[in-house]
């Protein structure tokens, strides 16, 4: 059953406000069911203004971003969900910082630092996510993440904007404070990267493009599905336990790479959540590992902070 829009909100944002917008348009699964309202902020006062009278009008709400590391129930979400599309980017050359909107791409960073010789942020330019994302994630690859280029990130708590500092963000592998407090919101980054050369970043740049269009699915998808276990590599123990190219409806487990599972045609999130559980127990039989996943879950009452 939809839950009625608050007339505030209608009267703020007018046509902007959707009605039973199906989500599988916004998330790199291209699987999920409709939001009974949806929001594109395209500022960071939309995101403010949006959440605020949801929350004073009693109306469930959720913030998300490119959508590239989550999956959504095929029920949707009953309530309001703002997607981040605010898209500032500011690259001071000179002294390397660099600011960044929660909706920018993270490749887009990557790529546009690279070009003006700026390095630290290469790492960045296969993961096909945003700014938000990869900050409450640690978002990383080929041995760099967010955490080694991070100063600050401007959050939204309890309706108030605060600045928390790389400290205050206790990051670790795959992880932040942010995953433990889902009530706060990333509006937006700063970096600082190091001085090199065009050519040198460029390059690296290059690299990396290449070993992800080598070694990982065009399928649709969420990325990696779980976190690499300490000292072991989650796509080799799923292989070692023959389950890549295994099927559950319309997802498979890809046989490119066994920590990814692909929508092949139709997928439904009871059939990833099928895969999911297949892997874990599998792996846990027959390997003694319990493999936990870096792919998020929302359903209709919001979000999970994993898919387990």
């Amino acid at each position: 059953m939809q839950i009625r829009v608050p007339d505030s909100l209608r009267r703020h944002f007018g046509d902007r406000l959707k009605t039973d917008e199906r989500l599988e348009r916004y998330v790199s699964f291209r699987i999920g069911g409709p939001a009974d309202y949806f929001l594109s902020a395209r500022r960071r006062d939309d995101i403010l203004t949006a959440s605020a009278l949801a929350e004073s009008a009693g109306l469930p709400w959720l913030v998300v971003g490119r959508g590239s590391n989550v999956l959504v129930d095929d029920a949707g979400f009953r309530g309001l969900v703002i997607r981040v599309d605010a898209q500032d980017l500011r690259i001071d050359a000179d002294s390397g910082r660099v600011v960044a909107d929660a909706g920018v791409r993270l490749p887009t960073v990557g790529a546009q630092t690279a070009r003006l010789g700026l390095s630290g942020f290469e790492f960045a330019v296969g993961i096909p996510g945003s700014v938000g994302g990869g900050v409450v994630m640690n978002a990383g690859a080929h041995g760099g993440c967010v955490a080694d280029v991070l100063v600050s990130a401007d959050v939204l708590r309890g309706g108030e904007v605060e600045r928390w500092s790389l400290a205050e963000l206790d990051y670790s592998y795959r992880t932040s404070r942010l995953q433990r407090e889902r009530e706060v919101i990333v509006l937006g980054a700063e970096f600082l990267l190091r001085h090199g050369t065009p050519a040198d970043a460029l390059a690296r740049v290059q690299e990396f493009r290449q070993h992800r269009q080598d070694t990982q699915p065009t399928d649709p998808g969420a990325g990696s599905i779980f976190r690499n276990p300490p000292g072991n590599s989650s796509g080799s123990l799923i292989d070692q336990a023959g389950l890549k190219g295994t099927r559950k409806g319309g997802a498979q487990i890809s046989p490119k790479h066994g920590n990814f599972i692909v929508n092949v045609g139709g997928a439904s999130s009871a059939d990833v959540l099928a895969l999911i559980d297949l892997a874990r127990a599998t792996i846990l039989d027959k390997f003694g590992i319990a493999l936990h996943t870096e792919v998020e879950f929302i359903g209709p009452a919001g979000r999970l902070s994993q898919a387990e």
